[in-house]
């Protein structure tokens, strides 16, 4: 038996392919939320997050799954479309969980000065060198992650990394499964609250522990099929 439908929600620079395995697992009935074009570069994460909560069906249950800055977007649809729960995988509920250096709301004002294209440039760069020598990006390096970082048109990142730095909301409902990976550097785990560890899980963990994160979250859902 499958469970309720459970929307999943991508993180920076990704889209639905960090989500292959839990598509093609029988257990899951699952849609992918893929991002939308902003309105403007003013547009707020609350009115973004409503806008993308239209694909979703409330005439049946559903959860909400989001992988990093995904999860800050499950956050603000949650508050306009409650669901039966919400899935935090490598994330934060709300804002004192961030990274330090993510709250420093001045640094937003100087992306203003910056063009899409040049943020996207950059970030491709960074992707490349990175994925040679950084260890976390070099265990996911491959041709499907690669052509998914340089789909980008660096607008769209441009406005979360601005949005991310003034975000102030709070996780609404209290049915929630925090999995978080105890190496996770965007995201340090001590500061994270109320969440299960993964151990070896860095930031990249639901590609590179795909198998345990759909099994935990897998036994979070099933009590639900049975009520």
């Amino acid at each position: 038996m499958k469970t309720s439908k459970l929307y999943l929600i991508p993180g920076f620079l990704t889209d639905k392919t960090i989500y292959k395995d839990f598509l093609n697992d029988d257990r899951f009935d699952c849609e992918v939320l893929e991002f939308i074009t902003t309105e403007s570069a003013e547009e707020t994460i609350e009115n973004y997050a409503g806008r993308l909560g239209n694909k979703i069906d409330t005439t049946q249950d559903f959860s909400i799954l989001g992988t990093s800055f995904g999860g800050i977007l499950a956050v603000e649809i949650a508050k306009q479309l409650p669901p039966d729960s919400l899935i935090f995988i490598s994330s934060v509920k709300n804002r004192k969980e961030m990274n330090p250096l993510m709250k420093w709301e001045k640094s937003s004002s100087l992306l203003d000065f910056i063009p899409s294209k040049v943020v996207k440039k950059t970030i491709e760069a960074g992707y490349t060198i990175g994925s040679k020598i950084v260890p976390d990006l070099r265990e996911i390096n491959s041709e499907a992650i690669n052509e998914m970082v340089h789909s980008i048109d660096g607008r769209l990142e441009k406005w979360i990394i601005k949005k991310i730095n003034t975000w102030h909301g709070e996780n609404p409902t209290e049915n929630f499964l925090h999995l978080h990976g105890d190496k996770d550097h965007v995201f340090p785990v001590k500061n994270i609250e109320k969440c299960e560890i993964v151990k070896g899980g860095n930031h990249n963990m639901i590609l590179t522990k795909s198998e345990e994160i759909r099994n935990r979250v897998f036994d979070f859902l099933t009590p639900k099929i049975s009520q």
